[in-house]
């Protein structure tokens, strides 16, 4: 699978790591920020190109990208052409807590490095934290691929989960149809009436141009995303954090960043346990955070990286916007705390002062708001899908302190799956980080954004009072009001200040506090870079063990083996009905929760339901017709068999040709629909044409000629035998089409051309899954 990690790689980060050099960003800051630069550039291009109605392409979107890199190259030229007038300043810029300008420390490497090679390629302050990221990224894309040898067609597998269903529609309808805007995924949905539906695209999108660059399925191209993503952020995301935490970039915060970047493999809620429960695009927007929240702290001691940092900012949001709210904390948190006072230029006048504290902040309101503003035309029309998912909570049955237990501990829903995990020692590495961070860093945001990141976890499993709960709930609503999802920027700040803490004890050993001389520092910085180079391969033995790996392993595999909604017979019927007559012509139609709907991510075949949940639709719509009384089709009118009824017109209406009929539902509280399962076998108005084992399809009479149903039915089509047809007295099948007009009469409404109409099929869970 190597090859197509790399394609996928390439398209994740090539497109943002030259955008944000272009921009202004040295390059390894527009290589560690690349990726959610990229989907930034992927969901913009999406909206863009949607209201046009140009079609998504790999040539639309280079030529989309060409645009915004010309205005990057704009923006870069501007702070070019004002170097000279900045250079004049009275203020001075103090040491740039991102490594671009290391501070004269011998802490760095002994010695400063010579002016041209502060925050560029050539410093040496990028290369522990880079190669713990790389070795991070490697286990997981490794580990996490390796898993799919195990299922039934590897990469092919459909996972029988409840989003993922909906995400793998996504991504076959932008490889197919060049649609991905946010705005329109309506008409993805609701078939039968297109309405509005804002839903975050730019995940998608990556993985369609992936599929499209590799040349591979949309369910490869989704199986393949689901891993890489996540895979390159969360090691990056943890080092960027455990960088900004100490605060300057020193061998302390390269050692920690290296480490975080390989230790967060090891956590048990973060990849793994967001693997299992389907939050995709949410897992790789969170995993993002950490890359978004470091670039926006490096802005104000480098302005020229608001532009990246906007489109950093964009790309989150357009994976999945709750994550937005990990952001906007933490920097709130780190001006509060640390910035507005000690500020990225000195001045002595007071004037001047508060003029630095005005342009900090400008700076990070700029990037921010311009971030923001470009998102508001698809932000407007996801208010309704807001509501919704602010509608969800969670709570257990614990008590107080075992709600904040579960959440200091990270033990929330499915750890149980990793029983053996012992997560004791990185505890106490993150104690010990977080209290070298008050105490020698002055370091009080990344602690309070820990604590606040926990009562917001310890909140969602049993609501605190007024007006704690309250408050807490204001972002909390914004996840779903889920443990397994408010505990994941607990998580990512644990492992960040376990690096820390462990960077400082090999600081200590090393004796790098001393500093006797030059001798003496050159010596104590090779040490601990050596014992920084074993507690990564330590980290990694750890990281990987078996109370981790088996834990893993069951998140990628569990959701792939059990056959749940998708099984090898659905397989077989979905090729089968590819190759039918008017196959692709009209629309398939069944139990939106019974997996059939996947149909479509597979092979493209025109299911009305491309999820799970019910499309947008009211009580005498077409799509209502068909699903409550599928066994009324055909069966006439007003006490006359020839007469059209209701249930045949929204079948010509929605243009609806087979019935894919495939129990069970996905959930347990959802009601069997056996006007489908029993009743279409007796319905006059349709032919059985397939069965295997519990899979049946039925094709509506009316849509096909009598020599295309036979054709349908001749022996060896069908794997099981098929129930004999009605003969007329010539010994000729019959098919029963009616066709007079519906006729009208007193008792219309007791009739089958006006069947009463019941509620929505299919009810949303009480818990997100």
């Amino acid at each position: 699978m190597f090859p197509l990690v790399l394609v996928a790689a390439l398209v994740f980060s090539v497109p943002g790591a030259i955008l944000g050099w272009v921009s202004g960003l040295r390059l390894p800051w527009a290589v560690a920020s690349s990726v959610p630069v990229s989907f930034g550039i992927f969901g913009l291009g999406a909206w863009v190109l949607g209201q046009t109605e140009i079609r998504y392409t790999w040539g639309t979107f280079l030529a989309f990208w060409l645009a915004v890199l010309v205005l990057a190259a704009l923006w870069r030229g501007a702070f070019l052409l004002l170097g000279r007038r900045r250079a004049r300043r009275a203020t001075t810029p103090v040491a740039d807590t991102g490594g671009d300008e290391p501070p004269e420390d011998p802490e760095t490497t002994g010695r400063r490095p010579r002016r041209s090679r502060r925050g560029g390629l050539l410093d040496p302050a990028w290369l522990l934290p880079a190669a713990g990221a790389l070795t991070g990224m490697w286990l997981f894309i490794d580990r996490g691929l390796e898993f799919f040898r195990d299922v039934p067609g590897e990469l092919e597998n459909i996972v029988q989960g409840w989003d993922v269903h909906w995400h793998a529609s996504m991504v076959r309808w932008f490889m197919d149809e060049g649609i991905a805007d946010p705005t329109r995924q309506g008409e993805l949905r609701n078939i039968e009436t297109g309405n509005d539906m804002y839903y975050p695209s730019a995940w998608h999108v990556g993985a369609g141009l992936v599929g499209e660059a590799a040349d591979i399925s949309p369910i490869a191209a989704l199986n393949l995303t689901s891993i890489v993503l996540p895979g390159m952020l969360l090691p990056l995301s943890v080092a960027m954090i455990a960088w900004k935490m100490v605060g300057r970039g020193g061998l302390t915060a390269q050692l920690a960043a290296g480490i975080g970047g390989i230790a967060v493999f090891a956590s048990p809620v973060l990849m793994w346990i967001g693997y299992y429960v389907g939050a995709w695009p949410y897992l790789a927007a969170v995993a993002a955070s950490g890359v978004v929240m470091a670039l926006f702290m490096h802005v104000p001691y480098r302005p020229v990286a608001a532009f990246a940092a906007m489109l950093s900012l964009a790309g989150m949001v357009q994976l999945h916007p709750s994550a937005v709210t990990i952001v906007v904390l933490a920097l709130a948190l780190w001006w509060l705390l640390y910035l507005l006072w000690a500020p990225s230029r000195t001045a002595a006048p007071l004037g001047g002062k508060v003029l630095v504290r005005l342009q900090d902040v400008g700076w990070l309101a700029l990037a921010g708001g311009v971030g923001t503003a470009i998102l508001v035309p698809q932000l407007l029309s996801g208010t309704s899908e807001g509501e919704e998912v602010s509608s969800f909570t969670a709570f257990e049955d614990v008590t107080r302190a075992e709600s904040w237990a579960k959440a200091f501990e990270m033990q929330t829903r499915h750890t149980d799956m990793f029983p053996d995990f012992n997560q004791t020692p990185l505890l106490w590495l993150a104690g010990i980080g977080g209290v070298a961070l008050i105490l020698w860093r002055r370091n009080l945001w990344a602690p309070l954004f820990w604590f606040v990141s926990a009562a917001m976890t310890a909140n969602s499993l049993r609501l605190f009072g007024e007006p704690w709960g309250d408050w807490l709930n204001i972002i909390g609503n914004l996840h779903y009001a889920t443990a397994h999802r408010l505990v994941m920027p607990v998580a990512m700040f644990t492992f960040a200040a376990a690096g820390v803490g462990l960077a400082v004890l090999i600081r200590l050993i090393s004796l790098a506090p001393l500093r006797m001389n030059g001798t003496w520092t050159r010596v104590s910085v090779a040490v601990s870079v050596i014992l920084g180079i074993g507690a990564g391969y330590g980290t990694a033995v750890w990281a990987t063990r078996d109370s981790v790996m088996e834990g893993a392993e069951w998140s990628i595999n569990a959701p792939r083996h059990d056959d749940r909604m998708v099984n090898a017979a659905d397989i077989r019927a979905f090729e089968w009905l590819a190759q039918q007559p008017h196959a692709y012509e009209g629309a398939i139609f069944g139990e939106p929760a019974d997996g059939h709907g996947w149909m479509y991510a597979y092979n493209g075949l025109p299911s009305v339901m491309r999820h799970y949940l019910w499309p947008n639709v009211d009580r005498a719509s077409a799509t209502d017709l068909l699903y409550w009384h599928p066994n009324l089709l055909g069966v006439g009118n007003h006490g006359d068999p020839e007469q059209i009824n209701n249930v045949d017109k929204a079948a010509r209406e929605l243009g609806v040709n087979f019935y894919f009929v495939s129990p069970w539902s996905f959930w347990g509280f959802q009601e069997p629909r056996f006007e489908m399962i029993d009743g279409l076998w007796e319905t006059p108005g349709v032919t059985p044409v397939y069965r295997d084992q519990n899979v049946a399809v039925f094709a509506v009479n009316q849509a096909f000629t009598d020599a295309e149903l036979e054709q349908m039915r001749e022996p060896g089509n069908s794997p099981e035998e098929l129930p004999p047809l009605l003969l007329d007295a010539g010994g000729d099948p019959v098919f029963h089409r009616p066709s007079k007009p519906d006729q009208g009469g007193e008792d219309a409404l007791a009739t089958p051309g006006n069947p009463a109409t019941d509620p929505a099929p299919v009810e949303i869970p009480a818990t997100r899954p």
